[in-house]
């Protein structure tokens, strides 16, 4: 069965059992009940993605946000609540991960809320559930409120399940980068390579998430901390394969040429390229990513936009302001038209519009 027949199927069943669990949940007795939970939960978890991907806006995905709400609102029985708050939360991911941060956010908030009086406040997946939803706040631009969440979710999650768990981790990946965006460079670079060395710890050198952490260094040091890896890594100080600038070609090797993770350290490398003054290096790589973004993703997809700014600083570089401007007009309007004017992303891209404008 594709994926498609299997969100319309899972769709009715969640759509037949909302309409029925308000009238006959009183009616049930607890033992049938409970197993009317679980086959729900079960049933919306098959017609998710088994690990959320990045991929364009899908509005079906909205189609199982209040499905997924009310299950956890009637469900009793913990063991099971847990399986439909786990569910939950890879239903924000994927919503998040198509772009859709309102949606994610929402989703992620209300199922914390409603399984944390019965699983606790402190257990292990309303924490998740509240990391994920403070990720969402970051991409909403409400900067403060995610650092709080985040922050706060992390000092739990090291508390009782140690500073190299996944789920610990995790939170910490997206606190640096809430502390990037607020300007605390330092904390967050701090932070970030604590990141690093611990998913290389508890995940290996080739997980998808520790190479995606390594990326992220490409987007954070600065042109003379990248010049001194570089360096590094021509004198032989550094082990190749931790030899940073080289990182999109491991991970081709390791997760493929089209892989997520791929695009982006590509994304970061370019970036990288721009900010050591190699930037027909730079040009070249970015110009790709834009465009395998827009056919991946399309034009609007906010990293698809991120990548398009960047190259419009890169003309720029080059000398091409005519160019540059007409990229970064395209990106302020349709930053506009989808996260509004006073956005913080909205804001940095106008300005840098406006820089470009009058040189």
């Amino acid at each position: 069965m594709s994926l498609t027949e299997l969100v319309e199927v899972g769709v009715r069943c969640l759509q037949t059992h909302g309409v029925l669990l308000d009238s006959v949940a009183a009616a049930t007795p607890p033992a049938d009940r409970t197993a009317l939970d679980t086959a729900a939960a079960g049933m919306l978890g098959a017609a998710l993605p088994g690990v959320p991907d990045a991929g364009p806006h899908d509005p079906r995905l909205r189609l199982f946000v209040p499905h997924a709400l009310a299950l956890l609102r009637h469900v009793t029985d913990p063991a099971t609540m847990g399986e439909a708050l786990a569910v939950a939360t890879r239903l924000s991911t994927a919503l998040h991960r198509t772009g859709d941060y309102l949606s994610a956010w929402e989703t992620a908030r209300a199922a914390a809320d409603s399984a944390g009086p019965a699983l606790g406040t402190e257990h292990r997946l309303v924490l998740a559930a509240r990391s994920r939803a403070g990720r969402s706040l970051f991409r909403l631009g409400r900067y403060e409120e995610a650092e709080r969440l985040l922050r706060g979710v992390r000092t739990a999650q090291e508390r009782l399940f140690g500073a190299v768990d996944p789920d610990s981790l995790d939170t910490s990946h997206g606190l640096q980068l809430v502390l990037g965006n607020l300007g605390r460079r330092d904390e967050a670079l701090a932070l970030l390579r604590s990141v690093v060395a611990g998913r290389r710890s508890a995940l290996g050198p080739d997980h998808p998430l520790t190479l995606r952490s390594r990326a992220s260094l490409l987007a954070t040091l600065s042109a003379e901390e990248l010049a001194a890896e570089q360096l590094a890594a021509e004198e032989g100080a550094i082990e190749e394969g931790d030899a940073l600038l080289s990182l999109p070609e491991q991970c081709v090797t390791r997760l493929g040429p089209d892989h997520t993770v791929t695009l982006g350290a590509r994304h970061n490398h370019a970036r990288a390229l721009f900010v050591l003054g190699r930037f027909t290096e730079a040009e070249e790589e970015i110009g790709q990513v834009a465009e395998g973004y827009r056919r991946r993703f399309g034009p609007e997809y906010p990293i698809a936009l991120a990548a398009r700014q960047l190259l419009a600083r890169i003309r720029a570089a080059l000398g091409d302001r005519d160019s540059a401007v007409e990229l970064m007009t395209d990106v302020v309007t349709r930053r506009e038209r989808d996260l509004g004017r006073d956005h913080p992303f909205t804001m940095a891209s106008a300005e840098l519009l406006g820089a470009l404008r009058t040189g």
